[in-house]
């Protein structure tokens, strides 16, 4: 059984504002990592879009709302943002920009926003049908570097800087255990005791352990290789925004690390690192070296910065000196 096909893709040229998507259809999944300007889209995707990363909230970043809002309305559905403080005060006011006197003849669409704050996750929903009224929801610990998960993939984060915390992030498709449809006929196994069987294997935490099948006792390592198989997950990154600093680059290495596609960006060319510095931004080289060092498999590079004009081929060969798997 072949895994769900996970497409992904800049959203712009290189140049242009960052963000990618990741489109899972079979799983009804669309999701976006920043959403600057975002035009270029399919109105059809961007209505099916239901879940949004956000690195932080400059301009190039996050311009893309009012237009996603546009083409979301008019249809009952529930939208997930995830992001950093001050992420639902700008969404509030973002949406507190207009007018809703007319919210009543309004499907109802929510926005749901969980911001981390100072090793605090805050969650805030947005109801159209409350004037999008900013209402608090939960507080939580964030005792942990995963900020969203459920049975197929998991996204986690680490808080970087760019004069201002911003938020890097790695989605991670899980991988999945399956049951061997030729062999598990031979077992004495119907209905719900194939679906225990199978959650029984899903566990590894069941190493050592034994599972009954008639009146025998199988140990869980036999009866995994025996009558089960498993796909690799596939984990792609995103990271843009952030100086090139030990403490970054230690937490960015240890977030994409055995990344199978790392989106980075890299902004400027080595030759003005001192600019790199002072905007805290990449360099080329400096992208390289954290796509090596972090044993990434492919490496996509972006946010080339503006002052270069058409002549963006010198950063992309600069970074393909370190890192040759580079496009």
């Amino acid at each position: 059984m072949a895994k769900p096909r996970i497409k992904h893709y800049l959203i712009n040229e290189k140049t242009d504002d960052p963000g990618i998507v990741i489109e899972i259809e079979s799983l009804g999944e669309y999701i976006l990592f920043d959403i600057g300007n975002i035009r270029k889209l399919n109105r059809n995707l961007i209505k099916k879009i239901n879940k949004i990363f956000i690195s932080h909230t400059h301009m190039d970043h996050f311009i893309g709302f009012d237009h996603l809002l546009r083409n979301k309305l008019g249809k009952a559905h529930e939208v997930q943002i995830f992001g950093i403080d001050p992420l639902a005060h700008n969404i509030y006011c973002k949406l507190q920009g207009y007018t809703w006197n007319l919210v009543e003849f309004e499907p109802q669409i929510i926005f749901t926003v969980k911001q981390w704050n100072n090793g605090l996750f805050e969650t805030y929903q947005f109801d159209i049908k409350k004037k999008f009224a900013k209402d608090f929801i939960k507080e939580e610990k964030s005792d942990t570097d995963i900020v969203y998960e459920d049975k197929n993939y998991r996204v986690r984060f680490a808080v970087l800087d760019h004069k201002i915390p911003v938020m890097g992030y790695s989605f991670e498709y899980k991988e999945k255990l399956y049951l061997k449809k030729e062999k598990i006929t031979e077992l004495p196994l119907k209905g719900k005791e194939i679906g225990e069987f199978k959650r029984f294997l899903e566990n590894e935490k069941n190493s050592g352990k034994t599972f009954k099948i008639g009146d025998k006792e199988y140990s869980y390592e036999y009866l995994k290789e025996e009558y089960s198989y498993t796909l690799p997950g596939y984990k792609i990154s995103y990271i843009t925004d952030v100086v090139y600093s030990e403490e970054n680059k230690k937490k960015i290495v240890e977030l994409v690390k055995n990344s199978d596609v790392l989106y980075c960006e890299a902004v400027f060319l080595s030759e003005d690192k001192e600019q790199a510095s002072k905007v805290y931004h990449l360099t080329a080289d400096q992208t390289g070296e954290i796509a090596k060092e972090a044993n990434v498999k492919k490496l996509i590079v972006f946010h080339f910065s503006r002052r270069y004009g058409k002549n963006t081929e010198k950063i992309l060969q600069e970074v393909k000196e370190i890192f040759p798997e580079t496009y």
